[in-house]
């Protein structure tokens, strides 16, 4: 039986997914670690891609191309654009990359989730008394830290949450022909601002301007500390969801053939 792949960006997204699906091996792909783990007959394996859509979509291809896969989990956080509180499950039923930077505010190609794999992780996430969001997932190329990009996005694509990954997953997997699908908990909401613009930490020099900023706005530290709480609720319900995930035999795309 084929695995499934699990992508998630960081390490604390790796880390709340690892409470739930515990890894006992690494493997090695074109530098990239795969911490594989099995649940019944079931195995899985954890992928950590790094920010972003290029990292995103290099690493799987990367692994995607070594290793066939049976389904393709992006996950994580996101951010809410629909009505929705901290810690809400979301779950995708399609997902597109838009960029607001572009002239005209560039849509790129839907890609689809998996119908079947998306009606039963919402059947399960209401057997287990979990909130769900369904919807357009939309992949941003930079971190939308403002508010008021945040509320222009939803305008413009009517969608329910926002990452960065999936959209650069979704069309690899495409590529290589396997189902996909989003499953991300809120860490933050529409008409919040990020306690200070991310981006600055993603370029090579980064690290110093960040710090400066953060430095130069010390109402960021408080800011920081909320998005600090946050977090930490969207990663328990992440690790909540994937426990509940793994009772369904280790993994519905095996339950549902």
């Amino acid at each position: 039986m084929l695995p499934v792949g699990i992508f998630v960006a960081t390490r604390w997204e790796l880390q709340a997914v690892r409470r739930a699906l515990p890894t006992n091996r690494v493997a090695t792909v074109s530098g990239i670690r795969c911490y594989i783990g099995q649940s019944g007959d079931q195995l899985y394996w954890l992928i950590q891609t790094g920010v972003g859509p290029v990292a995103a979509g290099r690493v799987a291809r990367a692994v995607l191309t070594a290793q066939a896969m049976s389904l393709v989990i992006s996950t994580g956080f996101a951010c809410a654009l629909a009505p929705a509180q901290v810690g809400d499950l979301i779950l995708g039923t399609e997902v597109f990359p838009f960029d607001l930077e572009e002239v005209g505010a560039v849509k790129g190609e839907s890609l689809l989730c998996d119908e079947v794999v998306h009606s039963a992780c919402v059947a399960r996430a209401q057997d287990a008394e979990l909130v769900v969001r369904t919807g357009t997932v939309v992949s941003a190329p930079v971190v939308l830290w403002r508010a008021e990009d945040k509320r222009r996005l939803r305008q413009l694509t009517d969608a329910t949450g926002l990452d960065m990954e999936s959209a650069a997953i979704a069309s690899v997997a495409r590529g290589q022909g396997i189902p996909m699908a989003i499953m991300r908990t809120v860490s933050d909401l529409e008409d919040e601002d990020l306690p200070l613009d991310f981006n600055l930490f993603l370029g090579p020099t980064g690290w110093a301007k960040g710090l400066w900023s953060l430095v130069s706005r010390p109402s960021s530290l408080a800011e920081l500390n909320r998005l600090r709480r946050q977090s930490r609720i969207a990663a328990d319900r992440l690790t909540e969801w994937f426990q509940h995930y793994a009772k369904a035999g280790g993994g519905l795309r095996r339950e549902l053939r």
